[in-house]
């Protein structure tokens, strides 16, 4: 059974995409007044037994974590993971109406 997840990349906190268990399928910039605010990535899940590198910047203090592909939400469709980021940006303050917040999809998905 395939397996995709939606990954976050933010100033603060960046997900190491560059893994052999991850088949990168597309990435968006998500805006707000014309500011980059984070990077979404829809990536197939191609091992199981892997361990996704997160580095997160706080207080002026870097942390990194390996964390085990099985606690991240996955979703069995491309076309699934793309409504949980659908979701993720509507959370964030887009909506259809808003002026001020775009995602838009990248041209080279190995963003």
């Amino acid at each position: 059974m395939e397996k995709y997840s939606v990954f976050t990349n933010k100033d603060t906190f960046q997900t190491v995409l560059e893994n052999d268990a991850l088949e990168i399928i597309e990435s968006y910039q998500f805006y707000f007044f014309d500011s980059l605010k984070a990077t979404y990535t829809i990536a197939k899940i191609v091992d199981d037994n892997a361990k996704i590198k997160l580095y997160e910047k706080y207080d002026g203090k870097e942390y990194v974590n390996n964390i085990h592909v099985k606690f991240f939400e996955t979703f069995p469709t491309i076309e699934e993971a793309r409504e949980e980021l659908n979701e993720i940006v509507k959370a964030s303050g887009n909506s259809e109406d808003s002026q001020h917040s775009k995602l838009v999809k990248s041209e080279n998905a190995s963003v």
